[in-house]
């Protein structure tokens, strides 16, 4: 099995609409990007985020959460991710992306017999 590692960069506008949609599928309120009034990220020690909206209203999110709301924004709009592999958070200065890996530590490449193939004169 080949090892993947991609990332999946998403802009804030995704990013955002990922995160209201994941509030909204554990029963909480589906906000809109216009009421979002703050955004709080925390990149210390583990990607955490805070949204406060024109009613005061503020929802946090664990890492967690951000992974299963980008998991879920991918599943809706049918970006195809890899069931096995190990995903994860990055938070960047440019945006938010979703690290994926597939580790096959159980595998050991094997080496490939090759030859140089010569063309036989006509």
């Amino acid at each position: 099995m080949p090892h993947e590692k991609r990332e999946i960069v998403f802009s804030m506008n995704e990013f955002l609409e990922a995160l209201m949609r994941y509030n909204e599928m554990r029963g909480g309120i589906r906000y809109r990007a216009h009421q979002i009034r703050a955004v709080g990220v925390d990149k210390s020690t583990s990607a955490s985020t805070e949204l406060t909206f024109d009613d005061d209203e503020t929802i946090g999110f664990t890492e967690s959460d951000i992974v299963a709301s980008l998991i879920a924004y991918c599943i809706e709009n049918k970006v195809p991710l890899p069931a096995r592999a190990g995903k994860r958070v990055v938070v960047t200065d440019e945006g938010v992306e979703l690290a994926i890996e597939s580790k096959t530590n159980w595998v050991r490449p094997v080496a490939l017999p090759v030859t140089e193939m010569r063309r036989k004169k006509s």
